[in-house]
């Protein structure tokens, strides 16, 4: 999770390196995604768009950049990574 959001930070600016809440805790799991949140991994914020309707968006932290690049010099990538 930490490294795609990495990816995304990136190579991307702006809203294009947010996801939906809801995508991450589909693809890696509630428990993983609340964890990265309470670790101060990712950031996310409640936005309302122009539906109406409100819904989190995510992106990596200062510290969840850190981790990467400290998984990534030492080859370790986890599930959190």
């Amino acid at each position: 999770m930490l490294q795609e959001l990495y990816q995304l930070d990136t190579y991307f600016e702006g809203p294009e390196k947010a996801v939906f809440e809801a995508d991450l805790n589909r693809q890696y799991g509630e428990k993983n995604v609340l964890k990265a949140i309470s670790e101060g991994w990712i950031e996310h914020r409640r936005m309302k768009f122009r539906d109406g309707r409100e819904r989190c968006i995510c992106w990596i932290s200062d510290s969840g950049r850190a981790v990467v690049e400290k998984q990534q010099a030492c080859g370790t990538l986890s599930q959190m990574g």
